[in-house]
């Protein structure tokens, strides 16, 4: 009834069973799929394309389908197809156990199993693209899936729910909205964790931007330097009401029994570097992420709470590597917020969707400021975005920035590796209630803490986090022409309208509201 998130789909190449070095590699890639799925090690980072298993796609690769037409764009296309797939392959062999690892090390008679992985692939890929039929027939291959059920929304009678939401939704934006401020709260009880690497200056800054190349996609290219750089710039002060254990920021490790826990210990950020598409440009999206022990239950039948709870906040920069969009979103896909600098403004929402919620964002000057993100204890809802300058802060904690990457293959004490996410792209053990609730709504386990890349954000229609068009369906630039933005916002309105129900599309906390709350707390709506 509940459905299930989509698990990774083992591919094999036409080449399989095949004489001579061509059907040897594409034994190889078999025999790598066969173990990861027996030992449950196969990664969801990103998606299997369906004959061709030495390349992966996500969204944003997705998106670049009907433009790679001409030779180098497609070989730049290929280059990050590839990508993904040797970083995931690179995590699913450090994750197999010992027994596995062994007996796939035996069959590539002892050579190291990883360079394998990188030579077939490179003679899988000098084969399989000859011709521009072959060429087409990878565009059409190579696309993300959607993050719905479509089972469990033709079950659930899909365009009933959203007659329950409609107010809710309202009244949870009113409620957020007069929460929210661009000041210091008044609690007494904070916590800050602020960032250890060293200030950037601003002519750094400048030169990152003036030295950075693009791909013939038009993706930027930082060198680890400039990437680096840009991650301790504009990594923000974390400022938690601190009640319970709960309330701490921690990394997520594995115990010797195999139980995942959030070791408070170590206040670690996960950074990740995303892209989006927006006027025609690519630009670069910082992500700073971190992770709680818990959200707390208020009772045995609490919908929302239990093990873990995290958040993820993104700045998006413009081409002049300043802020164009800061975001905040918990890391189940629930909760987002949109805080929009002066340089952009919202578009018209559709009737068939819901509006974004949308909050003021502080000014800031990254190199003389940090930006502050506030959160209540317990729900760690974000309440509160403000600066202040970056030598001038009172530290409680430091925390250190890390790979996202890490979460992917964390060690078990005595027993290897372990990726923190399940095959589904979500993290064991972390299930809500409110699944039962949301299930019509298509998305999968509901309220449970997902991988990155996995995030649906809205329940009627179809939202996803990473989607490289996100903000660009829901904003423009101020100065945008009046003839512009009537023509974009138009197709635009259509385009999303397309198939949806004539309804709102809401985030999982708004239909909680409406349909489980309402009921059991009496005036909250």
């Amino acid at each position: 009834m509940l459905g299930c998130a989509h698990m990774p789909k083992s591919t094999t190449s036409v080449h399989l069973g095949e004489m001579g070095p061509l059907g040897a590699c594409a034994d190889f890639f078999a025999s790598l799929d066969d173990a990861a799925k027996r030992s449950g090690a196969r990664d969801a980072g990103a998606f299997r394309v369906e004959g061709y298993p030495y390349l992966r796609v996500n969204r944003l690769l997705t998106s670049f389908n009907a433009e790679v037409a001409d030779d180098e764009k497609f070989e730049a296309w290929l280059d990050r197809l590839q990508g993904l797939d040797r970083l995931g392959r690179f995590h699913e062999l450090e994750n197999l156990p010992a027994e596995q690892h062994a007996l796939l090390l035996q069959q590539a008679n002892g050579s190291d199993l990883y360079e394998r992985i990188i030579r077939c692939g490179d003679l899988l890929r000098s084969n399989d693209f000859r011709t521009t039929k072959d060429r087409d027939r990878l565009r059409r291959t190579a696309k993300a899936p959607h993050e719905y059920t479509l089972l469990g929304r033709a079950a659930g009678l899909y365009p009933l729910p959203s007659l329950f939401v409609s107010e809710g939704v309202k009244k949870w934006h009113e409620r957020a909205r007069q929460s929210f401020s661009n000041t210091p709260p008044d609690h007494l009880q904070l916590n800050r964790y602020v960032p250890t690497p060293p200030n950037v200056s601003s002519v750094f800054l400048d030169q990152i931007i003036r030295e950075t190349k693009h791909d013939s996609l038009g993706i930027p290219l930082f060198s680890r330097k400039s990437e680096d750089a840009l991650f301790d710039l504009y990594a923000p002060i974390w400022e938690v009401e601190t009640n319970a254990d709960y309330d701490r920021i921690g990394a997520p490790e594995w115990t010797a029994d195999q139980s995942l826990q959030v070791n408070t210990n170590r206040a670690d950020t996960f950074k990740l570097l995303s892209y989006t598409r927006f006027d025609g440009r690519i630009l670069p999206q910082l992500n700073y992420i971190i992770w709680f022990p818990s959200r707390p239950k208020e009772s045995a039948i609490d919908l929302v709470g239990g093990l873990m709870d995290g958040v993820n906040y993104r700045v998006t920069l413009d081409s002049d590597g300043r802020p164009l969009m800061f975001e905040t979103v918990h890391n189940c896909g629930c909760y987002h917020k949109y805080f929009p600098t002066l340089r952009i403004r919202q578009r018209f929402a559709p009737e068939c969707t819901e509006a974004p919620l949308v909050l003021q964002a502080p000014v800031l000057d990254p190199t003389s400021e940090r930006l502050v993100i506030s959160m209540e204890s317990g729900t760690h809802y974000v309440q509160h975005l403000y600066t202040v300058p970056r030598h001038s802060q009172s530290a409680e904690e430091l925390y250190n920035l890390r790979d996202y990457n890490d979460l992917r293959s964390l060690p078990i004490p005595e027993r290897g590796s372990r990726s923190m996410f399940g095959e589904d792209g979500i993290v064991p053990g972390t299930e809500r209630l409110e699944r039962f609730i949301f299930w019509p709504t298509g998305v999968p386990d509901a309220g449970a803490m997902r991988q990155w890349g996995r995030h649906a954000v809205a329940f009627i229609g179809r939202r996803h986090f990473d989607d490289p068009y996100l903000i660009q369906e829901l904003f423009a630039l101020v100065d945008s022409t009046e003839a512009d933005r009537l023509s974009s916002e138009s197709t635009s309105a259509r385009n999303r309208c397309k198939g949806f129900a004539p309804n709102q599309s809401f985030s999982s906390f708004d239909l909680a509201l409406a349909l489980a709350f309402s009921c059991s707390k009496p005036g909250l709506l």
